[in-house]
């Protein structure tokens, strides 16, 4: 993830932390093969343990993957105020997610259903936050993923071609 950002955003460092080593190191080749290694920085290590790798308020984005959801305040902790949350989960868990947000002070802001097909139900859901955000949520309009079986929507074309 860090590496695809740092091809698509204008920030000027990019930090990932993955847990398992092989894939840390899987990793690590890729932003060397990519020649980012001014850019993206691997760490190996737990996200329940981040904040004995990372200072405090350190960081201005924090993308999380689903099973970590419950160790939300972790990450809370290394986002500076007004720094901002991405998840991407699954719908039947939006309550959970809305809640935990809320609980650890990450005010959801926009929200998106991802369908994977428009006649099927969403599959995904991509949320922002805003650490000590104001309260009002956006929900955006839904994401439909694909036309026919493996052709993305142009929506979803453009986002991997552009």
């Amino acid at each position: 993830i860090p590496l695809l950002l740092s091809g698509r955003t204008k920030g000027s460092s990019f930090t990932g932390l993955e847990l398992q080593n092989d894939i840390a190191e899987m990793a690590k080749r890729s932003v060397a093969y990519n020649e980012k290694e001014d850019k993206v920085h691997i760490v190996q290590g737990d996200i329940r343990e981040a904040t004995s790798f990372f200072e405090a308020a350190s960081f201005d984005v924090v993308t999380s993957n689903p099973p970590y959801l419950n160790q939300s305040n972790g990450r809370v902790k290394l986002l500076r105020p007004g720094g901002r949350f991405y998840l991407v989960h699954r719908p039947f868990r939006l309550a959970e997610i809305i809640s935990c947000m809320v609980q650890y002070k990450l005010e959801p802001k926009r929200m998106r259903l991802v369908y994977p097909y428009v006649d099927k139900e969403p599959n995904m859901v991509l949320i922002e936050g805003v650490r000590g955000g104001n309260r009002q949520l956006t929900v955006e309009k839904p994401l439909i993923a694909y036309e026919d079986t493996n052709q993305y929507t142009e929506e979803v074309r453009r986002m991997y071609y552009d």
